[in-house]
Order: C-alpha cells, then sequence, then structure tokens
C-alpha cells in the first residue's frame, strides 16, 4: 500500500511538472486510474516538499531548451524585434547577475572608475576610488 501510494505520487509530480498543453489526461481521469480523491490530488500536489519536485523537474527540463529559445530570440534580436531585443537583454542580465566572471570567488570591496573630463567625454586618467576612504 505505501509502495502503491509514493507511485501515484511521484506520476502526480511528474504529471504536474508537464505543461499542461502536454498532459494527456484530465486530473478527474488521472485520480479514476490510481483510485484516489480529486481533493486527495490537489493536497498532495499543493505540498511544499512535493512543488519542490515539481519545480526541479520543470526547471530542468526548461534548461534544456534555453540553448535553442536563446538562438532563436537572438536572431530575431539582430533582425530588429525589439520585443525580443528586450527579452533577450533582460535574460543575459539575469545570467550575469548569477555568474561570478572575473573575481575568482573573491569578494569585490570596491572598483575604481574613471571620470570624464567637463562636457568633452575625454578620460581624466587618474582613478576616482568608488569606497570612500579607500586610496588608489
Amino acid at each position: 500500500m505505501v509502495e502503491e501510494k509514493k507511485n501515484w505520487i511521484d506520476e502526480m509530480i511528474k504529471r504536474e511538472a508537464l505543461p499542461k498543453a502536454s498532459r494527456d489526461e484530465s486530473i478527474e481521469d488521472f485520480c479514476s486510474k490510481w483510485k484516489i480523491g480529486i481533493s486527495t490530488y490537489y493536497y498532495q500536489s499543493s505540498k511544499s516538499e512535493n512543488w519542490k519536485k515539481i519545480l526541479k523537474i520543470a526547471l530542468m527540463s526548461a534548461k534544456k531548451e534555453v540553448p535553442e529559445v536563446l538562438q532563436v530570440l537572438g536572431s530575431k534580436a539582430k533582425d530588429g524585434d525589439m520585443k525580443a531585443v528586450d527579452m533577450y537583454l533582460n535574460y543575459v542580465v539575469q545570467l550575469s547577475k548569477n555568474l561570478d566572471i572575473k573575481s575568482d570567488g573573491e569578494k569585490i570591496l570596491g572598483i575604481n572608475y574613471i571620470k570624464p573630463d567637463g562636457d568633452n567625454n575625454s578620460a581624466n586618467t587618474k582613478a576616482t576610488p568608488s569606497i570612500p576612504g579607500s586610496s588608489e
């Protein structure tokens, strides 16, 4: 009985991780097949431990599609589709927030930057520290 319960919950998790359009059967059909009540299905599908599993499966599935989607999005952006440009750049920004490209895991304490001189935008060669009290 315990094994049978686990099997339907595992199947429910896999089912919930699929996009609704990809699901073969309704909730009613699923519940009938596994001989469970609809309220039991909803109760188990809403439990946080099961939602974590559902989201993990869904994200793993989505990750597989990202390179192809980005390629299409990049092509549309190059062709001037402003919505595609916006979506592509937003993805890049979100990705960059999660990547540590240059610090090798070291904490970045500040960044020195160069201020342009006046209105001519030529750079002053003296770097200005971004953290008060730090020196060059």
